[in-house]
């Protein structure tokens, strides 16, 4: 529909609402005259009032905005005209004088309690009452409650405005409450979760407030559900943070009752995400834990993780994870028509990643724009799925961007050919496991874990470089000091943060020093042994679930816990390099557009140090020549080295050295 249809039909919703609420003012101020004149008018026809938010079922919805408030807030038809009283002196320029000659009091030119009491007809005392719908949900107001029946009676600016057919979100609200429309389709098990909450929101007969609990998956993920299954329930959806709501009880009611208004006038249903689960005992919840409790509006909880069991009665309901083909089909239709990209293509990428739909759809876009200029869209599509899973990483750990390939490795054939076999394994993890259907038969341990031995500086860290290099992705070097907390739990809690993370495909994840957080078991002696052994069989737990790549580096093997053997496929040992290898190192760890005269490799070789400090020591020669202003020579190598053992503290031998100079 065009913008200017819509917008005249809007029109002539708005004039149809405005002239109904135009004659309801006129019926009322003429029981105000004939009031005023000792008179009796016509009676009007009764209406039975329903309860707030509910519909009758059978008949047909009504058709102005004044008759859907009062169905929806289950008005009196005293209480409706009412309403209409307090709106007469904003839409009848004649209701302050007619008001006044009724009272009679020139003074009192507005409507007050007293004056519908006395004018109106079925008048009851209990549409006066603060829990009455008038009062409770703010469809009018008093100008001074300590004198109530003769003070001023103003209608809400909101509620005045619905009645003429100009529908928003009350102000107050602003800044508080995000408005979130449906995405459009969502993928089948994603919309399985919306139609089974849209139909918690909209049963019959519910024995409780209309309240749900949404966990799993991530947030953007979880508000999608809500939006979808708001649509199918005819809501809206807004969405609030629960640290934003108040806390004193007095703001909370009265936030409360505000938005229960706003949900029934919209209508529209609520999403408070959540941070830490609410830990409030439920025989006495306080804070926003009351707040979501007062509620009898359609409302959902997100959260990453579930409340604790019996802090509600909500519904649970658990988004569950896309599989390869989910994912492979949010893929093919966010690249459909792209030019130069073959389903092999696609199902790499559904393979490697396993994002949420959003991002999948966000990393296409991307990749789609890049592409204009010819270039190849699959690469694109590729790199930008990188950048959306890395972003969940960034605060877990290093990341460094693979440079390093095979000609920079310097190892035997044999480890050469373990490095090539862990890339295929998860190259071609997709083939093996859903083409071929390995996936059903495994279930558990579908990630590649490996494990690199050897001592200080011969090349585990390099090697994992090269792995991530040839997988196309980056290379995540996890930081022990953030992951390793002495709070009790804290651990757990972080590692599940980095292999939940690491999971989406974008990473090979690297524990440098993994004994530190992979080490035995020891026997129990006081409660510090028990909480390290907890974490110890958490990690063997979540690497046995994990389904991607990660490579623990360790210069003490035997430190490992033997469980955790069992649990990694490929185990690499990288040996101290012998003569041979330490001079192909030299050759390659010195630019060829560096100036040299007389180095040796075969003599620089004699130094028994490992590949990192033969890098050391190549470095700190370069920078003492630069310091000269002369070539790299044999000369500065020795003063390096000399530099390097006295950091090793080890001291240089004449077979070392011998012949040097």
């Amino acid at each position: 529909m065009s913008t200017r249809r819509r917008q005249g039909r809007d029109g002539l919703a708005e004039e149809s609402h405005r002239q109904s609420l135009s004659a309801a003012v006129a019926a009322v101020l003429e029981r105000v005259d004939a009031h005023a004149a000792g008179r009796t008018a016509e009676p009007a026809e009764p209406t039975e009032p329903s309860a707030p938010g509910t519909r009758r079922g059978g008949r047909r919805p009504p058709a102005t905005a004044l008759d859907a408030l009062s169905a929806s807030f289950g008005l009196t038809p005293f209480e409706r005209d009412v309403l209409v009283l307090a709106a007469a002196p904003e839409i009848d320029p004649t209701a302050a004088a007619r008001c006044a000659a009724a009272g009679g009091d020139p003074g009192r030119g507005y409507p007050t309690f007293s004056l519908a009491l006395a004018a109106l007809e079925r008048p009851h005392w209990s549409a006066l009452t603060p829990v009455g719908p008038l009062r409770r949900f703010r469809l009018v107001e008093l100008d001074d409650e300590t004198a109530l029946t003769a003070s001023r009676l103003r209608i809400d600016e909101r509620v005045l405005h619905f009645l003429v057919g100009v529908p928003y979100l009350d102000v107050r609200l602003h800044g508080l409450l995000t408005p979130v429309g449906p995405p459009g389709e969502l993928p089948g098990p994603h919309e399985r979760c919306a139609a089974e909450l849209a139909q918690g929101w909209s049963a019959a007969g519910l024995t409780g407030p209309p309240h749900a609990e949404l966990t799993g998956a991530d947030r953007r993920t979880r508000w999608e559900i809500a939006a979808t299954a708001a649509h199918r329930a005819g809501l809206g959806l807004y969405v609030a943070h629960r640290e934003d709501l108040p806390t004193e009880p007095a703001e909370r009611e009265q936030l409360a009752r505000l938005w229960q208004r706003e949900a029934i006038l919209i209508p529209a249903a609520l999403l408070v995400e959540g941070g830490e689960p609410a830990r409030e005992r439920p025989q006495s919840p306080n804070g926003a834990e009351a707040f979501l409790a007062s509620l009898a509006v359609p409302l959902v909880v997100s959260g990453d993780e579930p409340q604790p069991v019996g802090s509600s009665d909500r519904a649970r309901l658990t988004v569950p994870p896309l599989g390869p083909e989910e994912q492979l089909g949010i893929w093919a239709e966010a690249l459909d028509g792209a030019p130069g990209i073959a389903e092999g293509e696609l199902r790499a990428l559904a393979a490697q990643f396993s994002l949420p739909g959003h991002l999948i759809r966000s990393a296409a876009a991307t990749a789609r724009r890049a592409a204009e200029d010819g270039r190849d869209i699959s690469r694109l599509a590729w790199h930008a799925g990188l950048v959306e899973a890395r972003m969940s990483l960034d605060e877990l750990g290093r990341r460094v961007e693979p440079r390093a390939d095979w000609e920079d490795l310097v190892l035997e054939e044999r480890q050469r050919v373990t490095l090539r076999e862990i890339v295929a394994h998860v190259r071609r993890r997709g083939t093996v496991y859903q083409e071929w259907g390995f996936e059903s038969v495994l279930r558990r341990g579908l990630g590649v874990t490996a494990l690199f031995a050897g001592g200080s500086g011969t090349g585990k860290t390099l090697a994992a470089e090269v792995v991530a290099g040839q997988l196309g992705v980056d290379l995540f070097v996890i930081d022990l000091s953030q992951i390793v907390s002495k709070y009790i739990g804290e651990t757990e809690k972080n590692l599940r943060r980095v292999f939940d993370a690491a999971e989406r495909g974008g990473a090979l994840l690297l524990f440098d020093e993994a004994d530190a957080l992979f080490g035995k078991r020891s026997e129990i002696k006081d409660s510090h042994d028990r909480y390290a052994n907890l974490e110890v069989s958490y990690l063997l737990m979540r690497m046995e679930a994990y389904r991607g790549l990660a490579v623990l580096t360790t210069n003490m093997k035997k430190a490992l816990d033997p469980a955790f053997m069992r649990r990694i496929r490929f185990v690499v040992d990288f040996p101290f390099p012998g003569v041979p290898e330490r001079a192909e190192i030299w050759r390659r760890v010195i630019p060829k557009q560096t100036p040299s005269q007389g180095l040796e490799p075969e003599r620089l070789a004699q130094l028994t140090v490992a590949g990192g400090s033969i890098r050391n020591i190549a470095l700190s020669a370069a920078f003492l020549a630069a310091d000269e202003g002369c070539p790299v020579q044999m000369r500065h190598m020795l003063a390096a080295a000399r530099t390097e053992y006295l950091k090793l503290e080890r001291s240089l031998t004449p077979s070392e050295v011998g012949g040097w100079i």
